[in-house]
């Protein structure tokens, strides 16, 4: 499940590091970077205490909605942190991509999350990136919201 989020995040990555007119000898370490950072920060936001903003982001809405998430604008920060630090891409074409793609994967997989033909499971996502396909707090939160979004 993990691979499929990271293909998700490295599909809208790709599109959005060419439009911003990364150099063609960073888009490659841009586009990773971003996919890594977004993965991180997903994992460090799929907690017990934001299971209310966890819910609501990925509970149905507006693309706006998710734009405006405090979560969704963390990883935006880490992602324009990263792609300047990391890669050495200017402040505004790494806040140019992060403010594309973050959103863009957040309402995708709200979309996907609600999609009742799609195998996407929002539970089976979060046991993942909590690395607990059982019990403790990953089985927690995964078999809470499972239930909340259904």
């Amino acid at each position: 499940m993990l691979d499929g989020i990271l293909d998700l995040i490295k599909d809208q990555a790709i599109g959005a590091v060419k439009k911003a007119g990364v150099p063609a000898n960073k888009q490659q370490a841009a586009v990773e970077t971003t996919a890594s950072t977004i993965m991180d920060g997903l994992k460090d936001h799929l907690s017990l205490d934001n299971i209310s903003s966890i819910a609501s982001l990925f509970g149905g809405g507006s693309s706006a909605k998710a734009a405006s998430s405090p979560m969704v604008t963390s990883i935006q920060s880490s992602v324009v942190s990263a792609l300047s630090e990391k890669v050495g891409l200017k402040p505004a074409i790494a806040n140019t991509i992060a403010s594309t793609v973050v959103p863009a994967l957040m309402g995708l997989l709200s979309k996907k999350s609600n999609d009742p033909n799609d195998s996407f499971d929002l539970g089976s996502l979060l046991k993942s990136f909590t690395g607990n396909s059982g019990g403790g707090v990953g089985g927690v939160l995964g078999d809470i919201l499972g239930k909340f979004l259904k």
